[in-house]
This record gives structure tokens, sequence and C-alpha cells, in this order.
């Protein structure tokens, strides 16, 4: 007579090695089971369909998808990633993956390329290939330096770390990225070390930037606010903030706002980034669907990398007419 299977069982162990991370000789001391045994199990999941293990790929773009986008927004190019991945920093690994191989075949030898800061921007440069044949490339700070401590918002050290990369020349920032008073802004613009970087500002080739989520999705309290609630929240104030480039606030319609916080940031300016010849913006997760649609109706990008949840998110309120009032078709 034929064992009787344990599905139960077989999810446990399925759920303890493939989402815990736990390795079968740990699975087998905490469940008292063989080490062999454990591996049948396992085997016996996969063929039963209780497991079912894809390869994600993010170089297969879904075409489909990006139609839509490039054809409601004008951009050159747009990047879907096949993925129902939603575990955040994987899924930016993933992403960003594909946008620095994107960026590899785009950009040029003996040009400037200018980055941002934030977790997207530094991901990025972790995941660009070190072996492109690009040399002689600048590389800029789009915003002064952050009082933040983590990895991701030290500008210059992300600058250092591409030009490497690209056998370039890292230009570095010396000033903050928000001061302190609007008085002392000029102050910082009109010093000698600045007048390097505001005239790379000014002649860029490419650029690099995350999109940045709504500002109440910083706090602790509100990562988890609802589509329905945000839009609430747009219908009562449609100049509200709503995502970021380099910490410069915009609104749905993708307008930078006329505001004390844009007022204070030592950043590459809206009308400097608008000449760029291509500017890829890269973000993934839901949370930020209204940032990326702000974004997208700005006009500023020219290409965008995202994941497939995400885009499907952006669609879903573009074609049930939640956004209508806010599309713009003067970009």
């Amino acid at each position: 007579m034929a064992a009787k299977i344990d599905i139960q069982k077989l999810v446990q162990i399925s759920k303890m090695y493939y989402e815990q991370g736990l390795t079968q000789e740990k699975i087998s001391k905490e469940l008292g089971i063989s080490r062999s045994a454990i591996s049948m199990m396992l085997t016996d999941a996969r063929k039963m369909n209780i497991v079912d293990i894809r390869i994600i790929d993010p170089y297969i773009n879904d075409e489909e998808l990006s139609s839509r986008f490039k054809e409601l927004f004008g951009l050159e190019d747009c990047f879907i990633v096949p993925t129902n991945i939603t575990k955040s920093r994987l899924l930016l690994k993933i992403v960003t993956s594909r946008a620095a191989a994107f960026a590899a075949e785009k950009m040029r030898s003996d040009s400037t390329v200018g980055i941002a800061w934030g977790l997207t921007c530094y991901e990025f440069i972790q995941q660009f290939p070190a072996d492109t044949g690009l040399h002689d490339i600048n590389v800029v700070p789009l915003i002064g330096g952050s009082a933040l401590v983590s990895a991701e918002f030290q500008v210059n050290e992300t600058v250092r770390l591409f030009a490497e990369k690209l056998f370039g020349s890292p230009l570095f920032i010396y000033a903050p990225g928000m001061v302190e008073f609007v008085e002392d802004k000029k102050n910082f613009l009109e010093s000698l070390y600045m007048k390097n970087i505001i005239e790379k500002w000014a002649n860029l080739d490419f650029a690099i930037l995350g999109i940045g989520s709504p500002p109440e999705y910083y706090g602790v309290d509100n990562v988890n606010i609802s589509a329905g609630a945000m839009l609430k929240k747009i219908e009562r104030d449609p100049d509200k903030p709503i995502g970021d480039f380099t910490a410069r606030w915009f609104n749905i319609r993708g307008e930078v706002l006329d505001c004390e916080h844009n007022d204070k940031l030592l950043a590459v300016s809206e009308a400097d980034l608008r000449k760029v010849p291509h500017v890829m913006g890269v973000a993934c997760g839901t949370k930020k669907v209204f940032s990326i649609f702000g974004a997208l109706n700005s006009g500023i990008l020219s290409s965008l990398v995202i994941d497939e949840l995400c885009a499907r998110g952006i669609l879903d309120l573009i074609d049930s007419g939640a956004l209508a009032d806010y599309m713009r078709t003067d970009r």
C-alpha cells in the first residue's frame, strides 16, 4: 500500500524552505525528520504543484504594457519587468538590474552623467556592470549631501562608485541637499566649488532619477495608505506633493511645486533637467503608483523602468477614469 501523503506537512516544509529560507538541515532538526526525508518531501511538493518555482528574467519586457506607457506619456523607451514579487528589496534589485543594463547600452563615452541619491539610485549602482567598455564619463551628483548616515544618501560615495565602473571622473559636491534657511542657498550657489557643478548640471547628457513616494508614505503610521484614500487626498488638494525627483516635490499633474521645501533645495533645477537629452526614471512597488503617474505627467522622463504590478496599478487607475482629471496633454 502506498504511503499516505501529508499535504499539510508538505506545505509546512515548503514554507520553511522557500519562504523562511531555512536550510534542509535546520528543518530536519526542528521537525525531527531526517534530512533525506525533507529533500524527498520538497521534491514531492514540486511534483504536486504545491511549490511553483518561477525564474524571473529582468531582461524580458512586457511589450504590451510598455507600448501603452509609451503611447500615453510620449516615452522613448519603457521597460516593464514581468514579476509578481512584492518583497521590496528583492523587487528593487530586479528592477534596477534591468535599468542598469539599459543605461549601459544607452550611455556614451566622453559624456556627462548625473545621478541622484536614494535607495533606488544606490542599488542601481550596485547592479551596474563593470565591463561595459564605456570610458571617460564625468559623473555628477544631482543634489547636495544628506545628513542621513545610510549609504544610499551618501551621494559623493555613490558618484565615486559609479565613476569607477565607468572609467570616468567623479565630481563631488560639498554642500547640503537642503539648506536650513532659503537665504543661505544663494551663498552656496555663488561659491567657487559649486561653479563646476552648476555648469555640469546645465550640460548633462544622461540623468538617472529615482522617483520618491508621497511625503506621508515616509511616516511609520501611513505606509499602507490605500489607493482610494490617496485619491481622496488628491481630490481635496490636487496640488499636494505626490512624489519627488532629487527631493524636489511635484503634484499629480507633474508640476513642480512652488513651496518652501523646494526653495531650500540645492539640486539640479527643473529647467536643466528638461534640457537633458535622456532622463531615465526608475521605481518599483505599488506604493509609488501615484508618484510615477505624476512623474510621467511632468514630461521630464525619456524612459521608465518599473515592475509589472506597479505598471498595472497605474493603468487600472487610468482605465477606471480615476485619474482622468489629472492626465496632462500639454507635456
